[in-house]
């Protein structure tokens, strides 16, 4: 079985994230982890991934990630108090099956760090350490003396951040659903349900993206990680709100997840003079442009010109 053995804050502040809060220009960061987005029906959440410790394990994760595997995938186990997990299985409306996650080749087990509240480790297959391929799940609890030493433990690899366990936590408090008597769907949780079939359901879907530097363009959005100093720091998305005869991008304040970790090189933003910094920009895997200076423009609308860049 691809999951664990069970041995016995507000949500999302992303109404808005107001620019003229952010209090304190700060320097771009010493090399911090890569942070992936979780954008779930029942909320958003951030994850901070453990690069050094268990760099194996990362780079089988963000695999999944930047390919798109886990977008439409949905938490298919929930066990109050113990676990979430997902990264196996999407729902198929037409058919009311469900398809699993194709996988890539089985990595080597990394453990090194405990089963604590709020981390995130690897599924596997019972009595085989090094069985682990795309399914995850996070601890509710301290699972450290029960996960930590079984099968060679369970290779954490991440950590949930800022308030995302509440986000986590509403998860689990979902009631939940046996399917047909299959054990990998015995504990399926669900937003609602409107009859007797999988189709009458509404399953928590996700999607995730990964950001490893100050910023990302993918599918007409600009991702950031922004440093604010004191105001504290955050994953926001922009949008191109006009390419001719200059760039403008708006900041979407529904976006903003609130962090407390940095990434590489984060951006920055000073109040003083409306100046937004990305030292780095990301498409398509590779850094292609660097040190974007943007002005605001507009503070009512999050507007922000691109001046220059390298």
């Amino acid at each position: 079985m691809l999951f664990p053995v069970n041995a016995h804050t507000t949500l999302l502040r992303a109404s808005s994230l107001c620019l003229s809060a952010l209090a304190t220009f700060a320097s771009p960061l010493a090399l911090a982890d890569s942070l992936v987005r979780v954008d779930t029906d029942a909320g958003s959440f951030a994850l901070q991934l453990f690069d050094s410790s268990a760099p194996g394990t990362v780079e089988n994760f963000l695999g999944y990630v930047d390919a798109g595997s886990y977008d439409g995938t949905l938490i298919h186990r929930s066990v109050s108090n113990f676990v979430i997990q997902g990264g196996g299985f999407s729902f198929e409306p037409t058919t009311g099956g469900f398809n699993s996650v194709m996988t890539l080749p089985a990595i080597r087990n990394e453990f090194g760090m405990s089963n604590t509240r709020g981390t995130i480790a690897m599924a596997k297959l019972g009595g085989d350490p090094d069985s682990a391929t795309s399914q995850w799940f996070i601890n509710l609890g301290n699972n450290s003396a029960n996960l930590d030493n079984q099968n060679g433990g369970f290779t954490v690899f991440g950590k949930v951040l800022g308030e995302g366990m509440a986000v986590v936590d509403s998860i689990n408090a979902l009631r939940t659903v046996s399917i047909d008597g299959l054990s990998v769907f015995s504990e399926i949780p669900y937003l609602s349900l409107t009859g007797t079939t999988t189709s009458d359901a509404d399953w928590v879907d996700l999607e995730m993206r990964s950001l490893s530097t100050s910023s990302k363009f993918s599918g007409g959005t600009l991702a950031v990680a922004l440093d604010a100093g004191d105001a504290g720091k955050a994953m926001v998305d922009f949008v191109i709100t006009q390419d001719s005869p200059t760039i403008v991008i708006a900041l979407v304040p529904s976006t903003a997840l609130f962090i407390d970790a940095t990434v590489d090189k984060m951006a920055s933003f000073d109040t003083t003079s409306g100046t937004m910094i990305i030292p780095e920009l990301e498409i398509e895997g590779s850094i292609t442009y660097r040190n974007l200076v943007f002005q605001l423009a507009d503070p009512a609308t999050y507007s922000f010109t691109l001046e220059s860049f390298e």
